[in-house]
């Protein structure tokens, strides 16, 4: 699969976990999946932004020694994407 193609990503939720996200989505006007990817997303760059990619990145190669170079990579290409969008975003908010 090319890198930049969407991939399915599969976990389980309780069933009271999953009324709730349903009824929030709901409220929200969006669907689960969007919902979630939304949340999931942000909730990913917040984490970078406050942890900082260098200290994430390290973490990542540290907790895992087994990850192959193009793992790596890819992970470094996330990093690099969002610090990009990220110098954008603030660039367009000082004009």
């Amino acid at each position: 699969m090319p890198p930049d193609s969407a991939s399915p990503v599969s976990f389980r939720l309780s069933a009271e976990d999953r009324r709730l996200v349903e009824v929030v989505a709901a409220f929200r006007e969006q669907s689960v999946s969007e919902f979630m990817r939304r949340v999931v997303v942000e909730s990913a760059r917040a984490i970078l932004e406050r942890e900082g990619a260098d200290k994430v990145l390290e973490l990542v190669r540290e907790s895992n020694s087994k990850l192959n170079e193009q793992r790596i990579e890819l992970y470094q290409q996330a990093v690099d994407n969002l610090t990009q969008s990220q110098g954008a975003g603030r660039a367009s908010s000082r004009s």
